[in-house]
């Protein structure tokens, strides 16, 4: 049974790259970053004007620690969260690696707000997160959901086995509990001393449509996002499907039969989260878009 929970990471959101676009910036540590922002030329009005492309309008690319990044946008759909960890494999962390950094978009700025083990961080408000910490990163004794107030210590709010934590429609956490016995997907409201199970297969990794909030989605509207070979294309319903940055699928070491982990839409579809590869480090990406 625990063989099953390596397949996990593989149904979350993430390249090996070609070179960055021109005018990319790579983050080299937390809290400074340099964004550069090409403004497109001005578009030639015409008596009869086409649908408006969507096009890239900035690039902002860094580098994280981890096999498999767990993404997640803020309410203020400004700032991303991300984990930085290895997950399920036993596989202690050096020294100030894993841990949870939020990044404003717009801004660049990238802080640390959680040092230490974590993943799949889920927005509670704009200033409070959940994220998970199963077996294989803090043990039987630590394992559970924790809460985090941004600019203070995370808590454990929950003792449980918990993985792909994920955010519910009604303000709290939805969550696969999977060790030491398979409980299926589990829902916590945040005030009740123990989860309650969501009906559905026991045993299946993905997440039930009807409580889940999508804090990074792949389809908003009528645009979505997907990676076919070493392109990420926009897919618009109105204007068709324009590549928006050439990266290799980052494709996991472990099974390597099993894709790409995927780009995703910020849930008001403005921005692309792309994950790639480059020279052994992972990165992240966020490409802003016209508005939809």
């Amino acid at each position: 049974m625990r063989h099953a929970l390596f397949f996990a990471p593989l149904l979350a959101a993430a390249c090996s790259a070609a070179p960055p676009p021109s005018g990319s910036t790579t983050v080299a540590d937390p809290g400074s970053v340099l964004v550069v922002v090409d403004t497109p030329p001005a578009a030639t009005a015409t008596a009869e004007a086409p649908a408006p492309k969507p096009v890239a309008r900035g690039d902002l690319e860094w580098t994280i620690f981890g096999d498999t990044p767990t993404v997640a946008w803020a309410p203020d759909g400004v700032r991303l969260a991300i984990a930085n960890q290895v997950n399920y494999l036993n596989t202690p962390a050096p020294a100030g690696q894993a841990g949870i950094d939020v990044v404003h978009v717009e801004t660049g700025k990238r802080t640390r707000v959680h040092e230490g083990p974590g993943y799949h961080p889920v927005w509670l408000s704009d200033d409070q997160m959940a994220f998970g910490c199963s077996t294989y990163e803090c043990d039987d004794a630590g394992q559970g959901i924790y809460l985090l107030d941004l600019g203070k210590r995370a808590r454990r709010a929950l003792a449980h086995g918990a993985y792909h934590t994920r955010a519910a429609k009604d303000g709290g956490v939805i969550f696969f509990s999977g060790f030491p016995e398979y409980e299926g997907w589990m829902s916590w409201d945040l005030r009740s001393p123990k989860p309650k199970r969501i009906s559905g297969p026991e045993d299946s990794w993905k997440a039930p449509t009807a409580p889940l909030a999508d804090q990074c989605p792949s389809k908003v509207g009528d645009r979505r996002v997907e990676q076919r070979g070493d392109q990420v294309f926009v897919v618009d319903a109105a204007t068709g499907r324009h590549p928006i940055v050439t990266a290799e699928p980052w494709n996991p070491a472990w099974p390597g039969d099993r894709g790409a982990i995927q780009p995703c839409l910020s849930p008001d579809g403005r921005f692309v989260v792309y994950f790639s590869q480059r020279g052994g480090a992972g990165l992240v990406g966020v490409r802003q878009l016209d508005t939809p």
